[in-house]
């Protein structure tokens, strides 16, 4: 029973530093977020399992990776050079349909995988686009050469 008490209560902490952090999907998360998100069960791990007897030790750990994240987004904010070096900006990919290799290189994305993100946008031929950019959040914007934007279906969640 023990063990189930500690479970619910992380559950509860957790569900509360997340609504406290604010809403965002898990493709938008930056490199700071995720990197919280694969702590927290470290954090917790010892606390759930009653190996560490003090919830107080991982509840502080907890706050303080939450503050820690909060006060990273914040300054990244404020200032726009911090905010450079912990964020990425947007790349070139393809420019009036032709492929930049410097930056495909530098982002190691392979042309193979930039045709299955076009062929997924409704793009057969890379004479077709006019940009393509990786986004800071890891997807790929397609502006068609004709000037529409991706023709992308709507992604829906998968159904178990």
């Amino acid at each position: 029973m023990e063990t189930v008490l500690r479970v619910a209560f992380t559950y509860v902490v957790i569900l509360a530093g997340f609504r406290v952090m604010g809403k965002r999907e898990l493709s938008q998360l930056s490199p700071f977020e995720l990197v919280t998100l694969l702590l927290i069960p470290e954090i917790f791990a010892q606390a759930i399992i009653g190996e560490d007897f003090s919830m107080t030790n991982a509840l502080v750990a907890f706050t303080t990776l939450l503050s820690l994240v909060f006060l990273t987004s914040v300054l990244a904010h404020v200032s726009h050079r911090f905010g450079a070096v912990v964020g990425s900006e947007p790349a070139v990919l393809v420019a009036g349909g032709r492929m930049i290799e410097r930056t495909m290189n530098r982002e190691r994305i392979t042309p193979e995988e930039l045709h299955s993100e076009l062929r997924m946008s409704g793009i057969a031929e890379l004479s077709e686009v006019r940009w393509a950019i990786l986004e800071p959040d890891g997807k790929i914007s397609v502006i068609r050469a004709d000037g529409g934007e991706q023709d992308r279906p709507p992604e829906h969640p998968m159904v178990g």
